[in-house]
């Protein structure tokens, strides 16, 4: 046993120098009565050894079966989240909670841990201490939306040592819930898909937090927000996350009955309980992109599955046609889906009862005739727009953008306004990579926006937003996607997509902007390290053969 700052550890051998070379982790069991067990994390970076707890605090998996950067981040291999080993601090969502760290010794050619349990024993959050004052003397901080812009926000501004008070108006009746869940297995419990429950934001977080309050209004003027309902909310600082609101195409039968959209977990809900009805539905689902594609996969063992979209292959858009068709091959070959491309949806077909029962398309090629597909039920995935309809009944608030997105500077801060930020899907925010403003509807950009404005509120310093995107689909084998790629003219593929197998570069006038990837994790990590330091290469030298494993990825500064 050791002590420091009157504290026991206990000695555990971590393993040997040699066997631990700089770049390299291990996971090292420890033997307590902490209950789930806690491991060890040890990490080389440039021959220095830290260690910190093995599991991120996403999903709990294993980050030894992650990536290691040179400048010693480590990626969690599964949803991307990403620690910094020195410090055990997050550096990018979906992480909940920072790692906890364990000193480290090294004694002649054996590397050991000094283990405080009590401190391992302890849970990664504490009930905040409620300030009594802090009501009529702090700052009040409203959130409209309780999706990952809210959560990542209040939590760091909490553990930011933030002491206002803070208010959360969400439309829905639940806390937050991992909305992407929702697209990738069936009929999820809720309990399944909260991210954090009613105590944990109450009393935890201590947040007043009110469910079923839609904002239909706000006066930014008097810092004022009107309820549904006749309640008027007042703040100082306003953080807008509403997301958005799925699309429904302008055709016949858009709205009968039996035709489904995916954004709340009633939405969930509905589509399984229909499908439950019916012994072998057949479902027709509209839209090929990544949420379409995964409802497709994961519904096709319980109905018989066509997948319609209008380009000629499945996310031809973002992922260019070589591996938007390899990836429909690796897809068919592991599920029975049926894809017809390359069709305009004429109209959704009801019987005498308003019901679903067919889906009429027009295919694009010159001269080809309409055709009738049968269909119990039809799930539209036909994209999303920004939920900011309560801001067009708000006159006080600059004009929206014309796709209905919120301008906002480097900062996150709205344009034209003090004290009042917008983050996720309905923020367009400047992107050093494609040069414009961009609006981006992932979980990891929402989390993210979240973390830096909670940081922003609770520091009063003000950041500007360089986080390059990372995103991941479940499209039977993980996709992993790192940067904006938005614009790309040019593609390298590295691999083969359609054996789920690949990595594949997308830039614009030779300067990569995205990186797509099946079974590459460690190159992918090492593509999105390269760019973060400003290091990546012209797409035209990785076509030439360079492998990128062999650059250095650490930005000219000490850890």
């Amino acid at each position: 046993m050791s002590t420091s700052n009157g504290k026991a550890k206990e000695r555990v051998f971590a393993g040997l120098v040699a066997d631990m070379p700089i770049g390299s982790m291990r996971e090292v069991p420890l033997q307590s009565d902490i209950d789930p067990p806690v491991n060890a994390l040890v990490s080389n970076v440039h021959g220095t050894y830290y260690a910190t707890t093995s599991k991120c605090t996403h999903y709990g998996l294993p980050l030894v079966k992650g990536v290691l950067t040179d400048d010693g981040r480590v990626y969690c291999p599964f949803h991307g989240a990403c620690f910094k080993v020195t410090t055990g601090d997050i550096e990018d969502a979906p992480a909940l909670a920072p790692l906890k760290t364990i000193e480290v010794e090294v004694s002649g050619e054996e590397v050991y841990l000094l283990v405080d349990y009590e401190e391992l024993k302890k849970p990664a959050w504490t009930a905040c201490k409620k300030d009594k004052n802090a009501a009529t003397s702090g700052p009040t901080t409203v959130f409209v939306g309780g999706g990952a812009v809210t959560l990542h926000a209040v939590q760091e501004m909490r553990r930011s040592g933030y002491q206002g008070k803070i208010i959360v108006l969400t439309a829905e009746s639940y806390p937050t819930i991992d909305r992407t869940k929702l697209s990738k297995a069936t009929a999820p419990s809720l309990d399944s898909v909260l991210v954090r429950d009613e105590v944990f934001w109450r009393e935890t977080l201590d947040v007043d937090l009110r469910l079923s309050s839609p904002v239909f209004m706000i006066d930014t003027k008097m810092k004022r927000l009107h309820v549904h309902g006749g309640n008027t909310v007042l703040y100082d600082y306003l953080v807008l996350g509403t997301g958005s609101v799925p699309r429904r195409l302008p055709v016949p039968g858009a709205d009968a009955k039996g035709v489904y959209v995916l954004r709340t977990y009633q939405d969930a809900e509905a589509i399984s309980e229909a499908l439950h009805k019916r012994p072998s539905p057949k479902l027709v689902v509209i839209g090929t992109g990544f949420i379409g594609l995964e409802m497709g996969i994961a519904l096709s063992k319980r109905a018989e599955v066509t997948l319609i979209g209008q380009t000629h292959v499945p996310l031809e858009g973002p992922l260019g046609r070589q591996v938007g068709g390899g990836l429909q091959t690796a897809i068919m070959n592991e599920r029975n889906l049926r894809f017809l491309n390359a069709v305009d949806v004429v109209s959704i077909d009801t019987d005498l009862n308003g019901h679903v029962r067919g889906v009429t398309v027009q295919p694009r090629a010159r001269g080809s005739p309409q055709l009738q597909l049968h269909a119990d039920l039809v799930l539209m995935s036909t994209g999303a727009r920004p939920a900011t309809d309560f801001l067009k009944n708000s006159p006080s608030f600059p004009a929206l953008r014309p796709d209905g997105s919120v301008e906002v500077d480097s900062a996150l801060r709205v344009a034209g306004l003090k004290d009042v930020y917008a983050g996720g899907d309905i923020a367009a925010y400047p992107n050093e990579q494609s040069q414009h403003h961009v609006r981006i509807e992932h979980w990891n950009v929402a989390s993210n926006h979240g973390r830096q404005i909670g940081r922003t509120i609770a520091s009063g310093k003000i950041r500007t937003y360089t986080h390059i995107p990372v995103f991941w689909s479940g499209l039977t084998s993980p996709l992993r996607y790192a940067g904006t790629g938005v614009g790309y003219t040019q593609v390298y593929v590295d691999g083969e997509p359609d054996e789920a197998e690949f990595i594949a570069y997308y830039a614009k006038d030779d300067r990569v902007i995205g990186v797509a990837s099946m079974w590459k994790d460690p190159m992918l990590v090492q593509a999105l390290s390269l760019m973060r330091a400003g290091k990546m290469p012209k797409l035209s030298v990785l076509a030439a053969g360079l492998d990128i494993m062999t650059l250095n990825t650490a930005p000219a500064r000490k850890l």
